[in-house]
């Protein structure tokens, strides 16, 4: 695009990335996008913020700048579409383009991982089953074997004293509606039900 550096505006602004680390951006830059077809076309200016790293992408386009264009997006179907004066405008993505992409920015994460920097996940030595609210109750939590005898009754303490908090059954949680509990399978209601072999 022959654009500079010289060309960003500068900015004090730190940005999040995806898993949590923070990126200094190289600057901010404002530029026309335009998408369309043969029902028409829709341009806004867009900005951008610019940052030195590895991607398997050019540009990446947010919701700010989405709902700019009042575009629905269908990831199912790699397409996006979005109302003009002229009529609705389809773009559609490219499915193996975008699994390239995909893999690309999959990879560059892979090969910034350093395996001395990896700890293994070491497994918990054992386990303490104490029983709260007496003898005869059937309420009864693990606590880990590598804590101290004043942690673990400083714990049991905690537990029993707010041993009502806790859903030990389902008649424990009568009162919740269902629906913060239970998920369902976003499937088509006319698929058949299929047995798939393993091995």
């Amino acid at each position: 695009m022959g654009l500079k550096e010289t060309n960003l505006l500068r900015a004090g602004t730190t940005l999040l990335g995806f898993s949590g680390e923070r990126v200094q951006p190289l600057g901010f830059v404002t530029l026309p996008v335009s998408f369309g077809d043969n029902n028409g076309h829709a341009m806004s200016m867009v900005n951008f913020a610019v940052i030195r790293a590895k991607s398997g992408y050019n540009a990446i386009l947010g919701r700010t700048t989405l709902n700019s264009f009042g575009m629905v997006i269908s990831t199912p179907h790699p397409c996006a579409k979005f109302p003009t004066s002229r009529g609705v405008v389809t773009i559609r993505g490219d499915a193996k383009q975008a699994t390239r992409c995909f893999q690309n920015a999959t990879q560059l994460i892979v090969d910034q991982v350093d395996p001395r920097e990896s700890h293994p996940v070491v497994p918990q030595e054992g386990f303490i089953n104490v029983t709260l609210g007496g003898e005869d109750s059937s309420k009864i939590v693990n606590i880990s074997s590598s804590v101290n005898d004043k942690q673990q009754t400083d714990v049991v303490a905690l537990l029993s004293e707010y041993i009502d908090v806790f859903a030990w059954s389902l008649e424990d949680v009568s009162g919740v509606n269902i629906a913060v509990c239970e998920h369902h399978l976003n499937i088509s209601s006319t698929a058949s039900p299929m047995h798939r072999r393993r091995g």
